[in-house]
């Protein structure tokens, strides 16, 4: 697992309180909704990600790209693009 895949799971466990360990998240399982393995993340909790991921990695997630929180591997890849486009 990648460095900033791990970091971005301890932001999710550290800003949304869960009882689980990082590690514990997997790169493809969901992050909202109510479906069976899902970690259950709601539109509030997506607020206090986008500000997490900011804080973290500099990078700005706007409404239109909400999209990406479907699961760490989904962010993991809106971040790496979103840092190569900014060097570019």
């Amino acid at each position: 697992m990648s460095e900033r895949k791990a970091r971005l799971k301890e932001i999710v466990v550290d800003r949304m309180n869960l009882k689980i360990a990082a590690s514990e998240i997997g790169d493809e399982q969901a992050l909202f909704g109510d479906g069976e393995g899902s970690l259950g993340l709601d539109s509030i909790d997506a607020l206090d990600l986008v500000v997490g991921i900011y804080e973290e990695f500099d990078v700005e997630i706007q409404e239109s790209d909400m999209s990406v929180f479907h699961n760490v591997n989904t962010l993991d890849g809106f971040i790496e693009s979103w840092l190569a486009q900014r060097v570019a």
